[in-house]
């Protein structure tokens, strides 16, 4: 089965969130610049994922910001991919969009282009929550743009939530996740708070103007939403994703099966089995460097260690774990038995469960399943 899958990273935002970490300038002046660099990255790369013309499964636009992208822009950009890859069989193609960007024009807009699933970064329905973060938009458009996009026909709608906010409390947070299932969305992201070094909250952090989320109250907001989703009908399939039956993120999931994916764009990264690979987060860079034909990425060359704790963690973050005779196939028995040693206190404590071939985290062990995957990782 073709699994391949393409990213195209958009640097440019309004304006910078206060916890944001992903590589994006908060200006668009370079933009003509930029596309004039993606076009000649999508023509040059295809080969990174295997002879001809790669076929596609799922494509990818994120960010950044997506939704700042004209028509004309995005017609480009598909127009190329047309004539790289191979589509014929591709099944999902996502953007990421900010709520106030999607008016009913933009909206519109979108329609008319091969989209045919929207990931729509919400966050908080609580208003002074957004400010605290300094999202754009207010809850009311939030609700408003996604009714708006499913009155339009998209049928597959994602939104983005957070815990750990400064100043949410677990009824606030609960709250949002209750106004989330009263829309017309088949997927839910949720993510705790990271305090990024170099975003405004880490700095905020560290002058003592904020302060940080308890660890229990983030885990009171991981159960807490875990349990009102799962009633509503989300079947939970990822440590942070839940989707009606059928709605699961092709693209996401092909990270977490091994898929082959190509990433481009600033800051974008792309893995083929045998490497990983980084572009530059650095605007000027990548675009001097496909002008020049020059090299400019990082490469890191896959050894077998690696590829094993990729697969642990990777396959541990779904819900339904890693299969056993996959692992002794791919890495060899004794690897099986390196990783059914090293899951024993795991297994003992009840943070993970072996069911038949398959050895997979319990309800206990999904708030620490960090901890719980790096006991199983080759070092």
């Amino acid at each position: 089965m073709i699994r391949n899958g393409l990213y195209i990273h958009i640097p440019f935002c309004k304006s910078k969130c206060f916890y944001c970490d992903f590589y994006s300038v908060p200006q668009t002046s370079l933009k003509e610049e930029w596309l004039d660099a993606l076009m000649l990255e999508l023509q040059r790369e295809p080969a990174f994922l295997g002879t001809g013309r790669p076929v596609l499964r799922t494509v990818y636009f994120g960010g950044g910001t997506p939704s700042l992208l004209s028509y004309e822009e995005f017609d480009r950009i598909f127009g190329n991919i047309e004539a790289n890859f191979d589509l014929s069989v591709c099944e999902e193609i996502t953007i990421e969009a900010n709520p106030d960007d999607l008016s009913v024009s933009y909206i519109e807009m979108l329609r008319r282009l091969p989209f045919n699933r929207i990931s729509i970064g919400v966050q908080s329905f609580d208003d002074a929550e957004l400010k605290a973060i300094n999202r754009r938009h207010t809850a009311a458009a939030a609700s408003e743009a996604i009714l708006e996009c499913s009155r339009q026909g998209f049928e597959n709608i994602s939104l983005d939530l957070m815990y750990g906010l400064p100043g949410q409390t677990l009824e606030s947070f609960l709250v949002s996740v209750a106004k989330a299932i009263s829309l017309p969305v088949q997927h839910i992201s949720s993510y705790s708070l990271s305090w990024e070094e170099g975003s405004v909250l880490y700095s905020k952090l560290h002058s003592g103007e904020l302060q940080q989320a308890s660890e229990e109250l983030s885990e009171a907001c991981f159960f807490g939403m875990k349990d009102v989703l799962e009633k509503a009908g989300f079947e939970q399939y990822e440590l942070s994703n839940f989707a009606q039956s059928g709605f699961q993120s092709k693209h996401n999931s092909s990270y977490w099966d091994g898929a082959f994916y190509l990433g481009v764009g600033p800051g974008a990264h792309s893995y083929n089995g045998l490497v990983r690979r980084f572009n530059p987060p650095s605007l000027k860079r990548y675009i001097e460097g496909l002008k020049q034909g020059v090299d400019f990425r990082e490469m890191e060359e896959l050894d077998a260690a690696t590829k094993y704790n990729d697969f642990i963690i990777t396959r541990l973050r779904t819900m339904q774990g890693l299969n056993l005779p996959e692992l002794a196939s791919l890495f060899g028995s004794s690897m099986q038995r390196y990783c059914m040693e090293n899951a024993l206190v795991s297994l003992q404590n009840g943070m993970l469960e072996q069911f038949g071939d398959w050895l997979r985290l319990t309800r206990k062990g999904l708030f620490v399943s960090d901890a719980v995957m790096s006991d199983l990782l080759k070092v």
